[in-house]
This record gives structure tokens, C-alpha cells and sequence, in this order.
């Protein structure tokens, strides 16, 4: 009997690096599911046919299998439990077959792991490592291999443009204070040229960088 093959990721947790990756891989032409665990939260827009996003805040079996763990190649639990990233890869991996499953863990505070599950138990990885297993043999994008390589003391964040000092600049003239700016978000949809868009009032910046670094853009955008 044939088996239908397994294309889609299926991302798991609401957090900036959870959309930024799921955006990012929707890009090198991956079929994305999106499992958001905010229910007041838009995780990615509802325009994009490539990304099936499912509102869950307490994700299940029933969550998996509408996500289409049953077709899945890879599935990322990055919510912010770390006992729920673990029992969600167990039960992709038992229940559905899902051959690369990974959990966030946040074994420090601040500091973010990462583990696949396997059947001789976990294997803890990098950041850049867990970017490289969901992408398998599809070679990254530019903006996704920049993504790869932010540390695990780095943080993605996003804020929200409220100064009105800014408005109708670009990206190149804000005080970033060594933070990069990984994305842009106008109305809940991603813009892809960003770099070169005039700044609206609203618009949401995702920002990697240091704490430090980044409570200081933050003090800056939201005067």
C-alpha cells in the first residue's frame, strides 16, 4: 500500500520565533502548518494559502491530526511549556508517525534548548541544528540562514511602532543598537520588501538581538 509523502511542518507556539520561522519556511516553498496557543493573538496572516494556521490553546491529538500531523515531516513545539513541547513530539512521533519532532526548553531562564525526540530518547541540539532538521534536504533561504544563526541568548521579539518621530523613515534610520530587524508586519500581514517600506504608525518590527540591546529600541519606538 502507498503511503502519501510527508510535506508539511507543523509549528507549534505563538511566539515571534514561531511566526518568523514559519513565514520563513512557507518561503522556500514548505507547506506550514501553524498551531497558534493564543486565542487573542494573530499569528500570521490569514491570506497567505500556503500557511494552514489552527487555534488551539491547549493542543491535543485533535490539533495534530487537523494540522495534518498525518502528512508531516517535521513537527516544532516551541510553546512555553516544556512539558507540553514533550507529551506533543510523543504523541506526533506514536500517534501520527511524524518522523522529526522537536521541543523547546528552556532549561535556563533566558536561555532557550532545543531537543529531538528519538527512539532512544532526546538529542539535544542547537538552534542552527534544529533550522537545518526541519529543512531536511531543501536548501535555506537568505533571510532563513540568517535566521539560523541567531544564538541561544538572543531573542526575537516584536514591537510596535508608537513614536511619532519615525513615521515614514525606513528600517536603515532606526536606532537598532545592534539589533537586526528580521521582519515587518503592517495589519497582521507580513511585508516582504520591508527594508526599503516608509515606517506607518502600528507597524510591528520582529527584532533579534540582546535583551539589553532590545529594551533599549523598545524605549526608543514606543516614546
Amino acid at each position: 500500500m502507498l503511503h502519501s509523502p510527508r510535506t508539511c511542518v507543523i509549528v507549534i507556539g505563538s511566539s515571534p520565533r514561531s511566526r518568523l520561522l514559519a513565514n520563513e519556511l512557507r518561503v522556500t516553498g514548505k507547506r506550514v502548518s501553524v498551531i497558534n496557543t493564543e486565542s487573542n493573538r494573530v499569528v500570521l496572516s490569514q491570506e497567505s494559502p500556503e500557511i494552514n494556521v489552527i487555534h488551539s490553546s491547549l493542543p491535543d491529538a485533535a490539533a495534530l491530526k487537523q494540522a495534518g500531523a498525518g502528512h508531516a515531516s517535521c513537527l516544532v513545539a516551541s510553546t512555553a511549556t516544556d512539558a507540553l513541547n514533550l507529551n506533543l513530539c510523543r504523541e506526533a512521533r506514536s500517534r501520527f508517525g511524524v518522523p522529526v519532532t522537536i521541543a523547546k526548553l528552556e532549561v535556563l531562564e533566558g536561555v532557550i534548548s532545543w531537543a529531538r525526540l528519538k527512539d532512544v530518547g532526546m538529542v539535544k541540539m542547537t538552534w542552527a541544528e534544529t533550522v537545518g532538521a526541519i529543512l531536511g534536504e531543501t536548501p535555506p533561504s537568505p533571510s532563513l540562514r540568517q535566521l539560523a544563526k541567531v544564538s541561544d541568548r538572543e531573542e526575537i521579539v516584536e514591537v510596535e511602532m508608537q513614536s511619532p518621530s519615525f513615521m515614514g523613515r525606513k528600517i536603515s534610520d532606526l536606532p537598532l543598537f545592534d539589533c537586526h530587524v528580521a521582519g515587518l508586519l503592517r495589519k497582521t500581514t507580513p511585508l516582504p520588501a520591508f527594508e526599503s517600506a516608509e515606517l506607518c504608525m502600528g507597524d510591528v518590527l520582529t527584532l533579534i538581538g540582546r535583551k539589553a540591546a532590545i529594551r533599549r529600541v523598545q524605549e526608543t519606538l514606543t516614546l
